[in-house]
Formats: C-alpha cells, sequence, structure tokens
C-alpha cells in the first residue's frame, strides 16, 4: 500500500481512539466527523493527483480503501442516532428498540443481496465494472444512487462502504443488547477496572496473522466462531482497526522475501528459545 495512505489511516485509527474519552455524544461525533473529512479530502486531493499506477491499484483504492475510511463517517453518525434515541425505559423496551434497529440494518442488506453477497464473498469477477472510474453501466441496478463527483467516485464504492458500516453497527447493537440482556456481565468488567487496559501496539497485520490462526484452528466458541467476529473482538479488545480482514490477508500472500506467517514464527522461536533458556 502507498506509504501516504497508510500513515493517513494510521493517524485516523489514533484520533479516533483518541476520541472515545469523549463522553458527550454530539461532541464525539462533530469530533469524529472533522477528523475523517480531512482524511477524504486528502484521499481525494491523492486520487485527483493521478497517484493511482494502474487499474489494479485504482481497484483496490475503490474497493477497499476509500469505502473503509467512508465507512467510519457512516458509522459514527449511525452511532450517535443510536445513542440519542435510545428510550429512557426498562431494559426490555430498550432492547425491543435495539432488535427492531437491528432488523433496519438487516432489511437494508436484504434488499441489497446481490450487491452483498458479492462483498461478502470477496468475489472479484464484476471489479473492472464496479471498481474503475470510466467502467460500462452496471449489468444490475443497484438501490443506491452513486456519488456525484465521478472523479473521486466508482458505482459500487458508497455501497461497499454503506456494508462495511452496517456490518460494524450490528455487532455494536448486539454489544448493546447483551449488555441489557446479562447485567452480571457488566457487574463482571468492573472487577476488573483497576486492570490497566491493554493496546495492541505492534503492526496490525500480525493481528491478522493471529485472527486467521484462531479462526482456522476452530479455537473459539467450539470452532463457531466466524473470522469477523474474531477480528471485530480483537478490534474493540486491543484498540485497535484492522480494517478489511480478507484485503489484509492479500497482504500476507504476497509476501516473498519474508516467510508467510513471520509474527506466527516468531512466536514459536521465542517459545522455545524460552524453552530452551529455561532448561539450559
Amino acid at each position: 500500500m502507498n506509504t501516504q495512505i497508510e500513515n493517513l489511516r494510521s493517524k485516523l485509527n489514533e484520533d479516533l481512539l483518541a476520541n472515545q474519552e469523549i463522553e458527550n455524544p454530539l461532541e464525539r461525533l462533530t469530533s469524529d466527523l472533522k477528523i475523517i473529512e480531512q482524511v477524504i479530502t486528502e484521499l481525494r486531493e491523492f486520487v485527483k493527483a493521478d497517484k493511482l499506477k494502474d487499474e489494479q491499484e485504482e481497484i483496490d483504492f475503490f474497493k477497499n480503501i476509500k469505502p473503509e475510511i467512508l465507512a467510519l463517517k457512516l458509522e459514527a453518525g449511525l452511532r450517535y442516532n443510536l445513542t440519542i434515541n435510545k428510550p429512557i425505559n426498562t431494559n426490555e423496551i430498550q432492547i425491543k428498540y435495539y432488535d427492531e434497529e437491528l432488523k433496519a440494518l438487516q432489511s437494508f442488506l436484504r434488499l441489497n443481496t446481490y450487491h452483498y453477497q458479492y462483498y461478502k464473498n470477496g468475489f472479484k469477477n464484476l471489479d473492472a465494472l464496479y471498481f474503475l472510474r470510466n467502467a460500462e453501466p452496471l449489468p444490475a441496478p443497484i438501490a443506491e444512487t452513486p456519488e456525484s463527483d465521478t472523479e473521486f467516485s466508482t458505482p459500487m464504492s458508497y455501497l461497499f462502504a454503506k456494508f462495511m458500516a452496517f456490518e460494524h453497527i450490528q455487532y455494536y447493537i448486539l454489544e448493546q443488547m447483551a449488555q441489557l440482556k446479562y447485567p452480571d456481565l457488566n457487574l463482571q468488567s468492573k472487577k476488573t477496572e483497576g486492570i490497566s487496559e491493554l493496546k495492541w501496539t505492534g503492526d496490525s497485520i500480525n493481528l491478522v496473522e493471529l485472527a486467521y490462526g484462531l479462526w482456522l484452528t476452530g479455537q473459539l466458541n467450539n470452532g463457531n466462531a466466524s473470522l469477523n467476529q474474531i477480528v471485530r473482538w480483537l478490534e474493540t479488545n486491543f484498540h485497535v482497526t484492522i480494517g478489511i480482514v480478507q484485503r489484509r490477508f492479500s497482504e500476507i500472500v504476497r509476501r516473498k522475501r519474508l516467510s508467510l506467517t513471520k509474527f506466527i514464527d516468531q512466536m514459536r522461536d521465542s517459545i522455545l528459545k524460552k524453552i530452551d533458556s529455561d532448561n539450559g
């Protein structure tokens, strides 16, 4: 990935993480949107300066990079609306509220099921139509109106951003519902408040290795945890943004001089070294 874009993403993640300390929902939304809009502006300038080298880089940008940033903007708005519209009432009423919001999100995904399956399954056969700015008309219509800025958008980049945002918000809603349904879990978390939070400070690509390792070997929920569930859990608990895990995994596949499982190999070597040292 281009170093300039990677630096923008890294700084964005740090700033949004810092904003989690803001308690007032409107203040947090305003700050989040300001930060994200600045990054979107810089990305627009990057693209309009013709810094995308070829069609494959253009597809990657409009299929993965731009939607990932735009999804953060959509997600911030959705989270704010959920917060301010939550009824002040019993847990049962609040659970019903979240359940109705969840159904609305799922209804949108069903409405766009053809394109959502393309996104969900990581298909590539129509990428040239969906994510190139000079593409031919789409073979199947979309419910969403594409963005008007044709120099900085493609037919499907905005819809992919909505898919990402809606998936993230669904996890957020499920977390809120779990807290209401199982208050004992909240009491358990309070018992650990004195324990310092852990933040992932290594390369995020290493978490991708870890996520795939946990998923493929069935270590969580008796092997029933999905890859996306594992990734979201790692992001939430380690305060890091991995992004689209399938695309990040392709970075691992493209490794040449390094081991394909560099991080896991490092862990193995360190454990073996520790064993040798203790037995020495």
